[in-house]
């Protein structure tokens, strides 16, 4: 695998560099594992805390590449959003005494699979972290390990959108402690329905999110509802529900609702809702703070 000139390198790490903020930014730079193991072992990147890499061609070599590297041990912030990393690469960070302060990690978009879940859920180094993206094949086995982690307690952001999550993982994410810090949760892309949505709105453990983002599943009315009467959604300022089969009869629940009082911003995007629905949600009483709700795609083409 052919990678880049030292010269080059060097260029890239100086554009991207932020020193005072120890921030290394990489991304859309064609890099790979050649080119990564240049960076990570050049002094230029003594001390970095933050080293961004999405879009790139980076696999598990690359991965092994930054543990290998002393001048990588401070960070608490890594994205490999959209690269070659699979499950092998995850087990090896999973291991990683060089990953003991990071608090985001961001592998969205790789080849991580149920066995990639498992390491993360076992993994003792990574239980300080407070963000985690994570996917795009983990399936409901993946997100119950996830869900069932002792050492994983501490995240208030989760992504783990497109991981074919049917209801079985989305009560498996309702009824795990582990998530009672949430403020954030991306659950988008996966065929999460009605029953799937019940559990989560009717879970005490997401109590605490700010924003719930649900696009396409197929929740429908009967998760709409749910949502609408939910105890604990109290918190939520952004309810995400493009192209979700909600009808009249979900919208208009959530138009009703007394339980949404922090609630901004409302995607309904591609539901199938009428005008006169539509009209509930203009200076509603029941939704207070709600400033911005979508119902059509707006200048697509713009």
């Amino acid at each position: 695998m052919s990678g880049k000139s030292d010269s080059e390198i060097e260029s890239l790490i100086s554009q991207g560099l932020n020193e005072e903020n120890s921030e290394l930014d990489l991304r859309e730079k064609e890099l790979n594992d050649d080119d990564l193991i240049k960076i990570v072992q050049s002094d230029s990147t003594k001390g970095v805390t933050a080293l961004f890499l999405e879009f790139n061609e980076i696999g598990d070599e690359g991965v092994r590449a930054i543990l290998d590297s002393e001048n990588m041990k401070f960070l608490t912030a890594l994205n490999l959003f959209k690269n070659n990393v699979s499950d092998a690469g995850v087990k090896a960070m999973s291991n990683s005494k060089t990953l003991l302060n990071l608090k985001e990690l961001i592998l969205s978009d790789n080849n991580i699979t149920e066995a990639g879940a498992i390491a993360i859920a076992g993994s003792s180094v990574l239980g300080g972290l407070v963000s985690l993206w994570v996917g795009d094949k983990l399936g409901d086995e993946g997100v119950i390990a996830l869900a069932q982690s002792k050492t994983l307690t501490r995240l208030t952001q989760l992504s783990l959108y497109r991981n074919n999550i049917s209801d079985q993982g989305a009560i498996a994410i309702a009824n795990s402690e582990n998530f009672s810090k949430l403020t954030e949760l991306n659950l988008n892309w996966n065929y999460i329905e009605g029953a799937g949505t019940q559990a989560l709105a009717g879970s005490k453990y997401l109590a605490n999110l700010d924003q719930l983002t649900m696009t396409y599943n197929q929740i429908g009315d009967q998760g709409a509802k749910a949502i609408a009467e939910s105890e604990y959604f109290k918190k939520l300022s952004l309810l995400d529900l493009y192209e979700n089969e909600i009808g009249d009869e979900g919208a208009q629940a959530i138009a009703e609702s007394n339980n949404l009082p922090e609630l901004k911003t409302l995607i309904l995007i591609r539901n199938d809702i009428s005008s006169k629905v539509q009209e509930l949600f203009k200076d509603s009483k029941n939704l207070p703070k709600l400033s911005n709700v979508m119902f059509r795609v707006v200048n697509p083409d713009a």
